[in-house]
């Protein structure tokens, strides 16, 4: 096992894994944290190359030796973060706005799109950042990818969730409102999908689908009564005034 020496204050000390590390930093007690990660900069992402390991080193320090260590492990990031679920911890884990953004500023868009390869891990993503970091995540990600990612209702349904309404106009203006529609297939995916949007949101989505499109989703009284469980009173009173409107035409 390779070590590197650190030196504190006429001291030295011998680093062989982030386990060490993590023992030193918490004997220092946030005292010389950035001076140890300074002098380990070059070995960081030999050091720190897997979920556990990056967890472990991230819990112990303050917010702005965080950010240090993110830009310390440079390209060797993706690897430390390893995969969705874990990044979905680290965010879990981190208590700072301007941490996470640093965080997913250096995974950057192709980062992002390789770790989130299902619409629930996109929805835990968005779950566990703070401010703008969902906006910032989204962006990212783009609309080409969230495409990819959401194609019914319910899998649109799951991100859309995890967002406040300002992140789900903007999701919903990556994607498209032809691609909002296109993910409708019957009922179902439209009661989920007004289930996770605000009425305001909900009424737009209906007025957005022609009258012909909504009547394929919501043939008869059977269908009405099969999404009404999804949705809000003022919602479903929307919903069947549109329909009532169709059948009057």
């Amino acid at each position: 096992m390779t070590e590197y020496t650190i030196e504190i204050e006429g001291e030295s000390a011998a680093i062989g894994s982030a386990e060490e590390l993590v023992v030193a930093l918490d004997v220092l007690q946030g005292q010389h944290d950035l001076a140890v990660l300074e002098q380990l900069r070059p070995h960081l992402p030999a050091l720190v190359d897997n979920p556990r390991r990056l967890q472990g080193l991230l819990r112990v320090l303050a917010p702005e030796d965080q950010i240090f260590l993110i830009e310390a492990l440079g390209p060797g990031l993706m690897a430390a973060v390893g995969h969705a679920p874990a990044l979905r911890d680290i965010l879990a884990m981190l208590a700072e706005e301007q941490v996470e953004e640093k965080l997913l500023a250096a995974l950057g868009a192709a980062g992002l799109r390789q770790l989130i390869e299902t619409p629930e891990q996109l929805a835990e993503v968005l779950q566990w950042v703070y401010g703008h970091g969902d906006l910032m995540a989204l962006e990212l990600l783009g609309g080409e990818a969230l495409r990819g990612l959401l194609e019914d209702g319910y899998e649109l349904s799951l991100p859309l969730n995890a967002l406040e309404t300002t992140g789900q106009m903007r999701l919903i203006e990556l994607l498209g409102w032809e691609h909002v529609l296109g993910v409708l297939h019957d009922e179902r995916d439209l009661g989920c999908l007004m289930r996770a949007l605000p009425a305001e949101l909900s009424r737009k989505l209906l007025e957005h689908l022609p009258t012909e499109r909504l009547r394929q989703l919501v043939r008869d009284e059977r269908d009405l009564r099969a999404v009404a469980p999804y949705l809000e009173a003022e919602e479903l009173a929307c919903l069947r005034g549109r329909l009532e409107a169709a059948d009057a035409q």
